[in-house]
């Protein structure tokens, strides 16, 4: 029997991915946000894809065809938890659904066959989608994907994010119709079907953990956006308590913030970088607007990363990032270089009135280094993150899966958060805050088996999550380097 437990083992580590009724790892230091320190030379057993034993000792296998590692020298995590992604978009093409998605159609297949895997490259196990549904078919119906939850958007009819009431009724899966206004609607559309009360209600059904909505008048220093009324806000909310799902605002600047904390809002989808304030340009409210969201118990994402996807079209080292090379396909890649791939940079160019790329580059640090500074207040009073990349934000080709996450947990370290938030911030406060703590989160028996075995101890250092060597996945056992565009 021993010679069996040892072919298994050797299959093991010639083998890309295995799957077992059984695996066990044996030898292996425990890192969990549940555990005042790690716990070396422990053993895990998996069954059916459930962490069913934890021991100090180590474990003999129940199953004949049981798969044993040897964690000698390792350490064991719980994977990573991405609390804002987006299936819906590609990095330097935009929305699916749209014609310049449909004029690439071919870099949109690569894109999204690559996409879960390289997200699982990174070591992220779970992830909460907050924007549109598609893409949502194809994620899922991936061989090895993330496990996959969907924040339900209900965006602003004529604003943000579609600007277009005409995307908004053919391709928005939720919508309401504000009393106080007057729209032109396709055939089709059940008005009754659309409002407050219906759409939560319909979403609350669909299983979704939680609501988007988009309180967004302008970038920067606009402010000519729509919004939607205080009395669809209030009624949101209200209908949102009735049925026990949170909401989650999409805000970025202190006015905004401010609003969406009035209206009770469960989590703020990003981190406060737009400190624009007329009343007072040299002195604007932004600790006192952070202390309400702490004091009010207001969930907190930083998403440094969307200002940094920003600022990466102007870094002449973005590019050659070999790191890219990982997770985008080729195809991507080289459009990137060409001319019609630049359209966002130029986009973004002349939004800032046509001034020297290296002056753009300057002008969004600023808000990177406001979205540290923010979070860092927050850390330090003691609030918990949440780890949220919003990846990708934007049409920007700076963004890339997975590694777009790993950079977020870089910017949140260079602002002087400690390893050990962010580790929280990446594997527990997520579940936690969206009632998923049950099954994710740490190494716990009842749990599912989404775990990383590592060379390093992530809890120390954020550079030390890019030792990944396995990812397990529900119990399958997957070598990091074969989740690559070009594996090794």
């Amino acid at each position: 029997m021993k010679s069996l437990f040892l072919l298994v083992s050797l299959v093991l580590y010639f083998s890309a991915t295995v799957t077992a009724k059984e695996l066990i790892v044996q030898n292996i230091t425990l890192v969990s946000a549940h555990l005042a320190e790690p716990k070396p030379h422990y053993s895990v057993r998996v069954s059916d894809g459930l962490i069913t034993e934890i021991s100090p000792a180590p474990l003999k296998p129940r199953e004949p065809f049981a798969v044993v590692i040897q964690g000698d020298g390792q350490f064991l995590s719980p994977g990573i938890m991405d609390s804002h992604i987006h299936s819906n978009t590609i990095p330097g093409v935009g929305y699916l659904a749209t014609p310049q998605a449909d004029k690439h159609a071919n870099l949109v297949a690569d894109y999204l066959t690559q996409l879960p895997k390289s997200l699982l490259y990174y070591g992220i196990t779970q992830v909460l989608n907050m924007g549109g549904n598609e893409g949502e078919a194809q994620f899922k119906q991936a061989p090895q994907h993330p496990d996959y939850f969907t924040c339900q958007p209900i965006p602003v009819i004529g604003g943000y994010p579609h600007f277009s009431a005409d995307y908004t009724f053919k391709h928005a899966r939720y919508f309401i119709l504000e009393a106080e206004q007057t729209y032109d609607l396709p055939d089709g559309i059940d008005p009754s079907r659309h409002t407050a009360k219906a759409v939560i209600a319909d979403i609350a059904a669909a299983g979704a953990p939680c609501i988007k909505i988009y309180v967004e008048d302008g970038f920067g220093a606009a402010s000519h956006w729509p919004l939607q009324s205080s009395a669809t806000l209030n009624s949101i909310r209200n209908e949102a308590s009735i049925h026990n799902i949170q909401v989650w605002a999409h805000a970025n600047a202190i006015d905004m913030f401010q609003i969406a904390l009035t209206h009770h809002v469960d989590g703020l989808a990003h981190g406060l970088w737009n400190w624009q304030w007329p009343a007072n340009p040299d002195q604007p409210p932004v600790t006192e607007t952070l202390d309400t969201l702490i004091n009010s118990h207001t969930a907190y994402m930083p998403t440094i990363q969307v200002m940094l996807s920003l600022q990466g079209m102007y870094d002449d080292k973005t590019l050659t990032d070999t790191r890219r090379e990982q997770v985008l396909p080729h195809s991507l890649l080289n459009w990137y270089t060409t001319e019609e791939g630049q359209w966002f940079k130029r986009e973004i160019t002349r939004d800032f009135g046509d001034l020297p790329e290296a002056t753009v580059f300057e002008l969004t640090g600023y808000g990177v280094s406001r979205a540290q500074r923010a979070a860092a207040y927050v850390a330090n009073q003691g609030y918990p993150l949440i780890l949220g990349s919003d990846y990708p934000s934007s049409p920007s080709y700076a963004a890339a899966p997975g590694l777009s996450t790993y950079y977020e947990m870089q910017k949140m370290a260079e602002a002087g958060i400690t390893a050990g938030q962010i580790f929280d911030a990446a594997t527990i406060n997520g579940p936690l805050q969206f009632d998923m703590a049950d099954r994710y989160g740490t190494i716990e028996t009842g749990k599912i088996a989404n775990l990383l075995i590592l060379d390093k101890n992530p809890q120390q250092a954020v550079e030390h999550w890019q030792s990944i060597k396995t990812v397990i996945l529900h119990g399958e056992v997957i070598a990091r380097e074969t989740l690559a565009v070009n594996p090794e």
